[in-house]
């Protein structure tokens, strides 16, 4: 879908400065209706723009009255283990986000759970989000340890 010659401020946008093409698509990203799977793309990159511009402080708020929650994401990443925050998007991408679907009756905190109960499954997720074009053989390690975490986090709880 081209935004061109839409009435999205991306499709008007012809800036050069990076300072206000960056509004620009602050803008664009707030009228499509940001979540939180923002906020795990932001701890998923967070160690790779941190160094590079230390001074770097990202926050976000979402939601109105008692739904109203602020988000800290340099806290939330300096909270994981530098691993984790790198494997946060494809976790979040196996346990259902805006492109991927969730298992029925099984949300992010059964996920979670079978994540910790699995924790060497950190370097598969960071080797997937480190080779994210990789067509992975259901033979290869990575899928067999992606298979064991989802069928843990799937099994019915007794």
């Amino acid at each position: 879908m081209s935004l061109i010659g839409s009435s999205s401020p991306v499709g008007n946008c012809n800036h050069e400065a990076a300072d206000t093409w960056v509004v620009v698509h602050v803008l664009h990203a707030l009228e499509l209706r940001a979540d939180t799977n923002v906020i795990v793309i932001l701890v998923g990159q967070c160690r790779s723009f941190l160094p590079a511009q230390p001074l770097t402080d990202i926050c976000l708020a979402f939601g109105m009255g008692k739904n109203y929650r602020f988000y800290h994401i340099n806290a939330i990443c300096a909270s994981l283990r530098q691993p984790a925050s790198r494997a946060l998007p494809v976790f979040n991408a196996c346990c259902g986000c805006d492109t991927t679907s969730s298992f029925n009756g099984k949300g992010k905190k059964s996920a979670w759970q079978a994540w910790q109960a699995y924790e060497d499954d950190t370097e598969t997720f960071v080797y997937l989000a480190n080779n994210s074009l990789l067509l992975v053989d259901a033979d290869a390690e990575p899928f067999e340890k992606l298979e064991r975490l989802l069928v843990c986090m799937t099994k019915p709880v007794l």
